[in-house]
């Protein structure tokens, strides 16, 4: 009752100041309403004073949860003056989207109309994280900055969200709300705003309507791209970034009373490129100077569609509806240095059809080719939804057609196999040539406006009614190498290509210089090191913060738990997160150190070389042998525990256990030499095993001694031969101390390189007895002769056997 009472007291401030009067008069001419925003800075501290943000995410206690088929459904009450347009993006467990308010013809709000919602994949449920603004545009995550950042329609122009905790920070943007999507680079948030036509942008005339704007940290505009330089135009759709420019579509250039005069181009409805300081470097216009204004009932504009995804050498933009009086769509192909038409194509159009969505773009495999909603009339004039696949030279193949349906989302590309394309209450995938495998009926019937997404393994799909549907154990794993997989590019909502090329160029089309290695392939070992529950507490959520950034660059992390880090999942109802990160491709691997080690877990084959339990850093006493061991820890893995870095291997091996990193020599610290190695066979307690070794990086309390640097990884990178591995330790000190930006540039530097971090178990499964030569055996089982003890072998480091090996404990 109160936040009936409360919403009600909102309404009637905004009626009372004619806001709400002024816009639901306006919104019955307005096609694409939900963009009307830009309200006053005296509405929006109204609002705000209404309107409190939660202290903490709160459960929605009418959300219903229920299960069609292979498909689990949340729904939440939803009237006809509230939809779903955002497509969400992933923090940590949580799956975070806006609700959003519009005045189509409706007649009640509904209790969610003005809220931020999370899902928490963890148990299940569905949160109100932030109460009091709406937005229709995804949020961006910089993690660099641990912080969310929300361009809102209602409810203000940005705000920031604390990434861990979810609690709101601050509100910062100049005078103008925004319906799309912000860019992170450099420091900055640039984002863009709207240009209504309602008296708070025209009259007078607003500066802040209609522009881009780059903010710093504090809030403040750092640069500007508005009227001063020539420019006025609706910001509809979200800004990317190839890590050096800004692309910008746009839509109504409105100013004053010259609504619909087209004379002086302000770049509506348009394409622009601009540099970090928001100078104009290139633009383009199709047909009509500036904005095409449809000469029938119920329509507006020549807006540009969704965002503008980045292929290698060209961006690809398509418009939501004709550019001039030709009455058909199209998809444009430029050339990224100067915005230049390649090829285009184009589609058939009809009045009462949106043919392309306000929040759909393509979206683009590894090879560059896209991926291309769109709706078209039938036969009967119905509408039809279509997908094709488009050559970056504008050669296109139909995939596929549904009959009576919207084609209003951006599909989604997995596992460079299948593409995920979603209509009117149904989700379908496809192979990339267009083979349908398999098609899931939704919770609703209701169309679908926003990307599909992938995280650990399962499919969300978000409705525009707000049934939010769950499809586990897809088979899926993730994104694969596309260079632009989804929505706004990745679960973070980046925009961002990061610099980076997803796929090789072209042959013949090589840089000069371009960056090449020899290594044979890298892995990236966690050690969840012997800790307390509290501070284990403490550091999970870092640990989930680190496993998304690595699942955003689509790298495999082993994952290495102690025995106190496996109690905690035990103990902690954290097996279904654990085992989703394996089905992503993950490996849960062994962390072990045993009674030599002062940070001793408790378990040992040995327990007559146990000393005082005062002699360890936690008192630690005996536990059980390793075979106690791998039993506790056995359920966190669905596929088995075959890789560890562990201590006194010589006495601990386990049969189960295959693969061991750790130092080169047993008896000294970490080296930065162990950064490169061969992967070689050796025997642990009369047992084989493939032994590699790795050293720290991003470990405070080595650097300058055993962690290696950012400089070291790339010489070893241009050093490498063909035979060698790379191996790098992250540990407790990475997640306590948040290293995630020196991770990300490890990342970077290394697909700079080609190179992709793969699991241990996924890299030395792939050696066989003569070091590099590639097996094509599964790992189920080590080769016969091993099992058999074969002895032949003259370059076995028989030494290992005698002598303590300690594992790199970071």
């Amino acid at each position: 009752m109160r936040r009936i009472l409360l919403m009600n007291l909102v309404f009637a401030v905004l009626f009372l100041s004619g806001v709400g009067e002024a816009m639901v008069s306006t919104f019955s001419s307005i096609s694409r309403v939900e963009m009307v925003g830009a309200f006053t800075a005296v509405t929006d501290t109204r609002l705000a004073t209404a309107m409190a943000a939660q202290s903490q995410p709160q459960p929605v206690p009418d959300a219903t949860y229920a299960v069609k088929g292979d498909v689990r459904y949340v729904q939440i009450p939803i009237t006809d003056c509230v939809n779903v347009t955002a497509t969400p993006i992933v923090v940590g467990d949580w799956m975070i989207y806006p609700m959003h308010t519009h005045q189509r013809q409706c007649q009640t709000r509904g209790p969610y109309d003005r809220t931020l919602l999370g899902f928490n994949a963890r148990d299940g449920q569905l949160y109100e994280i932030y109460g009091g603004a709406a937005g229709e545009a995804p949020l961006t995550y910089v993690s660099e900055a641990n912080t969310l950042y929300w361009d809102v329609g209602f409810g203000g122009s940005v705000l920031r969200l604390d990434a861990e905790t979810l609690a709101f920070k601050d509100k910062i943007g100049v005078r103008a709300t925004s319906d799309s999507s912000g860019v992170f680079l450099d420091g900055l948030y640039y984002y863009g705003t709207v240009n209504s036509p309602f008296s708070n942008c025209q009259q007078p005339v607003n500066p802040d309507c209609g522009g881009v704007f780059a903010l710093d940290a504090e809030g403040n505009v750092s640069y500007s791209l508005n009227l001063d330089k020539g420019f006025r135009a609706w910001i509809g759709t979200g800004l990317t970034t190839d890590g050096e420019f800004l692309y910008i579509g746009t839509a109504a250039q409105t100013v004053g009373e010259k609504s619909g005069d087209e004379t002086e181009y302000l770049y509506g409805c348009s394409v622009v490129k601009a540099d970090k300081q928001l100078n104009i470097v290139a633009s383009f216009d199709p047909g009509d100077l500036g904005c095409y204004m449809l000469p029938f009932q119920g329509a507006n504009m020549d807006s540009v569609a969704g965002e503008i995804p980045i292929g290698p050498n060209e961006l690809w933009v398509q418009y939501v509806r004709p550019n001039d009086s030709g009455m058909r769509t199209a998809l444009y192909i430029l050339e990224k240095e100067d915005l230049s038409e390649r090829c285009h194509l184009e589609f058939d159009f009809e009045p009462r059809t949106q043919a392309v969505g306000f929040y759909a773009a393509p979206t683009l495999d590894a090879e560059g080719n896209a991926y291309v909603p769109v709706t078209v009339p039938d036969a009967t004039a119905v509408r039809k939804a279509q997908l094709f696949k488009v050559t970056p030279r504008c050669q296109s193949t139909l995939l596929m057609e549904v009959p009576e349906s919207w084609a209003h989302a951006s599909p989604t590309l997995a596992d460079d196999q299948y593409v995920l394309f979603a209509t009117d209450g149904r989700l379908h995938i496809l192979t990339l040539d267009g083979q349908l495998v398999r098609q899931y009926e939704l919770g609703s019937d209701a169309r679908v406006l926003t990307s599909p997404v992938l995280h650990n393994g399962a499919i969300y799909v978000l409705q525009e009614d707000g049934t939010l549907n769950i499809i586990e154990n897809s088979g899926l794993e993730g994104y694969g190498k596309a260079i632009w997989p989804r929505y706004r590019h990745d679960n973070l909502g980046s925009g961002s290509l990061l610099n980076q090329r997803a796929t090789e160029p072209p042959p013949g089309d090589e840089d000069e210089g371009e960056k090449s290695t020899q290594l044979a392939g890298a892995f990236v070992a966690v050690h969840l090191e012997v800790s307390t529950r509290q501070h284990i507490a403490q550091l999970w959520p870092q640990l989930e913060r680190l496993i998304a950034l690595a699942d955003e660059y689509g790298e495999k992390l082993t994952l290495m738990f102690t025995a106190h880090w496996a109690r905690y999942v035990l103990e902690n109802d954290l097996l279904n997160e654990v085992h989703a990160w394996e089905r992503a491709g993950h490996e849960i691997a062994l962390h072990h150190h045993g009674p030599s080690h002062a940070f001793f877990d408790g378990y040992t084959n040995r327990p007559d070389l146990i000393q005082d339990p005062s002699a360890y850093r936690f008192r630690t006493t005996y536990q059980g042998t390793m075979d106690d061991l791998l039993k506790m820890m056995a359920p966190l893995s669905e596929r088995g525990i075959v890789s560890a870095g562990m201590t006194d291997q010589e006495y601990d091996w386990h049969p189960q256990l295959r693969y061991q990193a750790t130092k080169s020599d047993p008896e000294a610290g970490p080296s930065p030499d162990d950064l490169l190695s061969v992967p070689h066979r050796v025997k642990y307690n009369d047992m084989p095993a493939i032994e590699v070794f790795n050293t720290g990086y991003a470990i405070g309390r080595l650097e300058g001694s055993g962690a290696v640097t950012l400089e070291d990884v790339e010489r070893a990178l241009e050093t490498a031969t063909a035979e060698q591995v790379m191996g790098l330790v992250l540990n407790d000190d990475t997640l306590q101390n948040r290293r995630f930006e020196d991770v990300q540039e490890l990342f970077e530097v290394l697909e700079s390189y080609g190179v992709r971090v793969q699991t241990m178990r996924e890299l030395l499964m792939e050696f066989s007895e003569s070091g590099l030569a590639r097996a094509s055996c599964m790992d189920s089982v080590l080769p016969a002769s091993w099992e058999e003890g074969d002895e032949a072998s003259s370059d076995l480091d028989t030494s290992r056997k005698t002598r303590a090996g300690r594992a790199f404990h970071g």
